[in-house]
């Protein structure tokens, strides 16, 4: 026996303010436009007597129990003579790392040095591993590579080995909404607000400094719009090394973009980041060393969350 459970078709109200421009009769030049977006469904359907099995399936039950997909929905019959289809911009799905073995993320030299920024060293390509795989769920719960492009009518390759049972920390993403499946033994491990703010206290405790300013950082549980001052810690996003906010090693490069040389390394890095603490704690798996951050938002966690 199974429980269904049916996301309906969703829609999400863009507010788009708009400044600047002629002003329009009757018209404010601060406007708010406001414009609807369709969302396709997606079905997560859990076993009754192993409520931990929850499995991802596109599209939804319209009025009549029928599945829904749009006229332009791309469709087919497998070869076992079972329809199957993708919903118009797709439901794909993204699960997490387990793997408790990653060297790269192991090895000191690659933590966000928060406290001792010598740990950190300059990565070469080679040294990255890839990133995370996003696949596509079909209405019969198959696995498929992208699209190449997200509304195609062409499907990506069928990927066998993969499956679509959803594990505590998948990421659903519906075009425009994305969500987070967490179990309830993992919601039972996760950290409370007070935990994260203890771990939080632990860091700042350890009064990382600035190498260029020689002043103490402190990471906010919240990011400001305004930079933060001199105390908020940014990182290189090419060597991880933490810093404060200063102009060394700024400069524009020939083609407008711009470019950050870390003082420590000298590597060069397209953007710094500011780091914050992300204080919702659903979204951590433990309340351990805030070694790590997430690029690019910069939001600190412990290696587990991260993985």
């Amino acid at each position: 026996f199974f429980c269904a459970l049916t996301f309906t078709k969703l829609y999400f109200l863009l507010t788009i303010l708009v400044l600047g421009g002629q002003p329009k009769a009757r018209g404010d030049p601060h406007k708010m436009i406001s414009s609807t977006i369709s969302r396709y469904a997606c079905r997560i359907i859990i076993d009754r007597e192993n409520y931990d099995k929850a499995f991802l399936y596109a599209a939804g039950f319209d009025s009549v129990k029928n599945i829904f997909l749009g006229e332009k929905a791309t469709k087919w019959m497998k070869r076992n003579g079972e329809m199957d289809g993708l919903t118009t911009n797709g439901i794909l799905i993204l699960h997490p790392n387990r793997n408790t073995e990653t060297p790269f993320l192991d090895s000191p030299k690659n933590r966000c040095p928060l406290i001792d920024s010598t740990l950190s060293q300059e990565l070469s390509d080679e040294d990255v591993p890839p990133m995370y795989v996003w696949r596509e769920v079909s209405v019969d719960g198959d696995i498929y590579t992208l699209r190449e492009t997200r509304s195609s009518s062409a499907r990506g390759a069928l990927v066998p080995e993969e499956t679509n049972m959803l594990q505590d920390g998948t990421l659903i993403d519906l075009c425009g909404a994305t969500l987070l499946w967490r179990t309830a033994d993992g919601l039972r491990k996760s950290p409370t607000a007070q935990e994260l703010e203890m771990a939080l206290d632990r860091l700042n405790a350890g009064k990382p400094q600035c190498p260029v300013n020689l002043n103490t950082l402190i990471i906010p549980k919240k990011k400001s719009s305004k930079g933060g001052g001199s105390r908020q810690p940014y990182v290189y996003l090419r060597c991880g090394h933490v810093q404060g906010k200063h102009e060394w090693g700024h400069h524009a490069l020939s083609n407008g973009q711009q470019s950050y040389k870390c003082p420590i390394c000298l590597a060069e890095s397209e953007r710094v980041i500011q780091l914050t603490m992300g204080m919702e704690s659903s979204f951590h798996l433990d309340s351990g060393s805030l070694d790590y951050a997430f690029n690019p938002c910069g939001h600190v966690a412990s290696l587990n969350t991260v993985r």
